[in-house]
């Protein structure tokens, strides 16, 4: 019992200096409450420049049309998974 006190002391600090810094951004320091950040010229480049994060058109339109036909395939995903009686 005694060997493993501190095996499991190390992984619960491991594992808690990981949550901690999960984030952040390890160039810009800490934000505090209620302070506003003005973002640098290089972020809102880099910013500007990023391809989107989904599949989705980038006409507003078609990407209305795109993500209400993902979201009646996920109900009926979830509707096969949950519930074989309800309709």
């Amino acid at each position: 019992m005694r060997p493993l006190v501190l095996p499991v002391m190390l992984a619960g600090l491991l594992a808690a200096s990981s949550v901690s810094a999960q984030g952040q951004n390890p160039r810009q320091p800490p934000v505090r409450n209620g302070e506003v950040v003005v973002p640098s010229e290089n972020t809102l480049e880099r910013d500007a420049v990023t391809q989107p994060r989904n599949d989705f058109s980038t006409n507003d339109a078609k990407a209305t049309r795109q993500m209400d036909r993902q979201n009646q395939r996920i109900d009926k995903l979830i509707e096969k998974g949950i519930c074989s009686n309800c309709r």
